[in-house]
């Protein structure tokens, strides 16, 4: 009888524990960051932007207007939008805001926002504000559940972040649907808005790895050092691939 309750205690334990602390983050440990810097910047594409192909809407036409294509978005002065930046090689720093939840809009056949970043711990809201059927299909890495979510007019399903990885997700129903969110064990991350620029906040002082992401023109990294209480302005340039046509 003792043995019994005694593994009936450890379960109950357990299973709070999974309540209470569902998405333990590993190797991050939070604290408080009283002298932080600022890293701050600007995301460019080298030489001239190609105008990107139109969506090839096949179906629900009079629903699916106007789609832009925004896999390639460069202002005039080649300010890169939707490029993400990760702080890399941070082992400790402010805590994840737990719980909190990003929402990933189906909206005029397309995702919105179309690149978003997060923290594991935190929550993708999956929206239908369309009057027809969409579908989110994630595709994750590194042990993340995948999920599949039939989205019909205006239903909303929240799905949990619990691991790190670049996350696409596709609309089986419109083909030139997709969206990305990327994931993070840290709060350290940032997209860039419509001019290409970037700002993560609140940085321990120390050398780090920063790295850039974008899904059509692929990564960088560049070493950054934070001192405390200064701001530092990390600029990167990417180029389109080699052999990528004009």
């Amino acid at each position: 009888m003792i043995s019994r309750t005694a593994n009936h205690w450890s379960l109950w334990l357990a299973l709070f524990g999974m309540v209470v602390f569902p998405f333990p983050v590993q190797g991050y440990e939070e604290i408080a960051v009283t002298d932080g810097g600022t890293l701050r910047g600007f995301v460019k594409m080298a030489g001239s932007a190609p105008k990107p192909p139109p969506a090839e809407i096949s179906k629900f036409r009079d629903v699916c207007k106007n789609v832009p294509n925004e896999s390639l978005r460069v202002d005039p002065r080649g300010g890169l939008r939707y490029a993400v930046v990760t702080l890399e090689g941070i082992t400790k720093g402010k805590a994840v805001e737990r719980e909190a939840v990003h929402e990933l809009d189906n909206l005029r056949c397309r995702f919105v926002p179309h690149v978003q970043a997060a923290s594991v711990g935190q929550f993708l809201l999956l929206r239908n504000s369309d009057p027809i059927l969409h579908t989110a299909h994630a595709y994750f890495r590194d042990g993340q559940p995948h999920f599949n979510v039939g989205l019909y007019p205006g239903k909303v399903s929240r799905k949990p972040l619990v691991s790190p990885g670049i996350v696409k997700i596709l609309c089986e129903v419109h083909p030139w649907m997709s969206g990305y969110v990327v994931v993070t064990e840290h709060p350290y991350h940032a997209v860039t808005d419509l001019y290409g620029e970037y700002e993560i906040r609140d940085v321990p002082p120390g050398t780090y790895r920063l790295r850039v992401w974008h899904e059509s023109l692929g990564a960088q990294e560049r070493e950054v050092e934070v001192k405390a209480g200064a701001a530092s302005k990390v600029d990167f340039t990417l180029s389109r691939p080699q052999g990528a046509k004009r």
